[in-house]
């Protein structure tokens, strides 16, 4: 797995990161919170947020690979005293109750079930703290009642419509592979291709909803 690669996935992945920043504005401002990003992957958005906040941030993924080009970022940006990255799966993840001001889960709860990933997650949220999920839209009348059945509100959610994906990282995505001219490096982006090649074939399925949660008890 080559930097180039990642670099290209990274480059095309900051095309969303204006919809995690609306999320975040319905946040009341917080001095020095701590947050967790879970599932951070390559951590895109993790170094989004060191920019919006001041505090810590504890990124979390179970891809190697991908914390490893994470610690390689924070080192170049100078932010290892305030990005801590975790590689752990989901199921190991061991982390004191009450401990984050805000949480992040792009995409997922998508992956580990949302009611189960939810609950575990919610108990790692500070009283008053914000829980911000970016998942698909289906069933999103029944996640709504399931977060608000768990002591919690919903001050803001919104979505994204399959041509904000196109428009924002599938055609960038597309492009950038394009011009890969080494054989081996594009190899690594048949998945990328393919799910390219799905989202065509059937774009309306590519859509997707942020909630913007407050735990109140």
């Amino acid at each position: 797995m080559t930097n180039e690669y990642f670099n290209i996935k990274d480059t095309c992945r900051k095309g969303l990161l204006k919809y995690l920043g609306k999320a975040v504005s319905a946040i009341p401002e917080m001095k020095n919170p701590s947050i967790l990003d879970i599932g951070c992957g390559t951590g895109v958005p993790t170094l989004a947020l060191a920019e919006m906040f001041n505090g810590d941030i504890t990124a979390v993924d179970s891809d190697a690979r991908s914390i490893r080009w994470l610690e390689e970022k924070v080192r170049e940006l100078n932010l290892s005293h305030r990005i801590t990255c975790l590689n752990v799966p989901f199921s190991g993840l061991a982390i004191e109750d009450s401990r984050f001001d805000i949480i992040i889960a792009e995409g997922f709860l998508n992956a580990v079930g949302f009611r189960k990933g939810f609950l575990k997650l919610l108990k790692l949220l500070r009283e008053n703290g914000y829980f911000i999920i970016h998942d698909d839209l289906t069933h999103f009348k029944e996640k709504t009642s399931f977060i608000t059945a768990n002591n919690c509100v919903v001050p803001d959610s919104f979505r994204l419509n399959e041509q904000v994906w196109w428009d924002d990282y599938y055609k960038c995505l597309e492009k950038e592979i394009a011009r890969v001219e080494d054989k081996k490096l594009a190899e690594l982006f048949t998945p990328d291709m393919q799910e390219i090649k799905e989202y065509k074939k059937n774009p309306s399925r590519f859509t997707s909803a942020y909630f913007v949660i407050k735990k109140t008890g």
